[in-house]
């Protein structure tokens, strides 16, 4: 029998193609979805109360965005807790703690206490992929966090470090979509996860859960900007090394359904103010070009420079790469932001 026959490369100029139509189409949609999302966001920005007053219901949509476990009522209950103590020194003390999250669900992570009774300021510390609260807490040399807990426990301030689940063996994406599969995400899990800490941590003692901050480097920048958009309580926050432009650098689980008409990064920032906010960028970043996050970062400064509140946003760029600015400025403005007046 006489078939015909071509060279088993011969489909390649089809494929690309039907590749050149769909990334045009994409570029044609994403344009409609700018629009949409100007149209969509459209805060009161008449006073910083009418901004926070009108920003709620944005928050709702947004957790409606991310969806479960974020969307479920909260519990009444103070979480149940199990503590391991684990050393005092120079700087106070240090616990290991593990947070009842969900029914048979902990929160792992290291608390550190200054000396004193307090009640202390509080701020979360998110290390980022592949990390511990360990390692960015100083436990052993590490390049990129700059002794990121330390430096704010330094300043007098109680930290809790929680462990993320993004780790080799623990994949994200792969976490994101069995979430997905159940209504949720993997960034509605976290959010849950520090939620639920804060119900614990924000009624201790020697607490002041009227000041309370968050600090995260890459994909616990991504956290530190989420949780501080979805939870009030989160009065002044340090997001380094990950806000950028969503529609280039983008995965499963920093990406949400409809956000490109609704909101990317900036919209995400837009629901943390008026409260302090600070974003952090290396101009030598191999994984988030440093010139793709000016333009976002602009937005969220117009935004607090038209409510008049333009000393609560910082915009901080440093020499390094994916790492935390080893100078003081950006640590220091989140830490103002929680002192008494």
């Amino acid at each position: 029998m006489n078939l015909y026959t071509e060279p088993e490369d011969a489909g390649n100029e089809y494929r690309k193609e039907i590749m050149a139509q769909f990334n045009a189409m994409i570029r044609r949609e994403r344009r409609k979805a700018d629009t949409r999302r100007k149209r969509f966001f459209r805060p009161d920005l008449s006073s910083v109360e009418a901004y926070a007053e009108s920003v709620e219901d944005y928050r709702r949509q947004f957790k409606a965005m991310l969806g479960w476990p974020l969307t479920l009522d909260d519990p009444p209950a103070r979480p149940k807790v199990r503590r391991k103590f684990v050393a005092e020194d120079d700087l106070g003390r240090i616990t290991r703690l593990w947070i009842e999250t969900l029914p048979g669900v902990e929160t792992y992570g290291l608390l550190f206490i200054p000396p004193g009774d307090g009640p202390h300021p509080l701020v979360i510390s998110q290390h980022g992929g592949g990390g511990t609260p360990e390692y960015c807490s100083s436990f052993f040399p590490c390049w990129n966090y700059n002794d990121m807990t330390r430096r704010v426990q330094q300043r007098g301030v109680a930290v809790f470090a929680p462990q993320l689940m993004v780790w080799a063996g623990c994949n994200h994406n792969t976490l994101d979509t069995q979430l997905k599969q159940l209504g949720g995400s993997w960034a509605a899990f976290e959010t849950l996860r520090l939620r639920r800490c804060l119900d614990y941590l924000t009624r201790r003692k020697d607490i002041d859960g009227e000041r309370v901050g968050m600090i995260g480097l890459s994909w616990g920048s991504f956290n530190t900007l989420v949780a501080a958009a979805v939870d009030t309580r989160i009065k002044s926050a340090l997001a380094s090394c990950f806000f950028n432009n969503r529609k280039i650098y983008g995965c499963s689980a920093d990406v949400w359904f409809n956000s490109a008409g609704m909101l990317l990064d900036a919209e995400t920032a837009g629901l943390v103010c008026p409260r302090r906010l600070c974003i952090e960028v290396g101009k030598v970043d191999t994984l988030f070009s440093v010139r793709h996050t000016r333009p976002e970062a602009r937005k969220v400064q117009k935004l607090y420079d038209d409510l008049g509140i333009s000393g609560e946003f910082l915009y901080n760029e440093h020499e390094g790469g994916h790492e935390l600015d080893t100078r003081d400025g950006a640590i220091e403005f989140m830490c103002d932001g929680l002192r008494k007046d």
